[in-house]
């Protein structure tokens, strides 16, 4: 498995529900493009919903990731965009990260959370995107 390792270094704060580094080897990139919620008919689900659309955002991911040959370790790092965020739907967010997570049996790599205005598809709430390493 080309992800090697996930380090949370001393000194650094701790972090919750991801670490600092993930050390891949491999040769080759692979990089997802922002998924939201759009199921495989073209449209959007959870309409409203911040965990309903995390989740099927995070799933989509890892269809996107294993379709290019990959594995769901395979995933180094997440980018995670959130309409309109705000401290008190941070556990929304993250509850249907976690139902992802436990579903698809990934290890949490490094990411970023953005807090965004808006999203080019009207109605989604959230877009994440992914680099993963063969």
């Amino acid at each position: 498995m080309p992800v090697t390792d996930y380090l949370k270094p001393e000194g650094l704060y701790r972090p919750r529900g991801f670490v600092h580094v993930a050390v891949a080897a491999g040769s080759k990139v692979i990089e997802i493009g922002g998924q939201i919620a759009v199921d495989a008919n073209d449209e959007l689900q959870h309409r409203g919903n911040y965990a309903g659309q995390t989740e099927l955002a995070m799933r989509n991911v890892v269809r996107a990731v294993e379709g290019a040959g990959a594995q769901v370790g395979d995933i180094a790092k997440l980018g995670i965009y959130i309409v309109d965020y705000r401290p008190e739907i941070h556990d929304d967010v993250f509850s249907g990260f976690g139902a992802a997570v436990a579903a698809t049996g990934l290890r949490v790599p490094a990411m970023v959370v953005l807090g965004i205005s808006a999203l080019a598809h009207e109605g989604a709430l959230i877009e994440i995107d992914a680099t993963a390493y063969l």
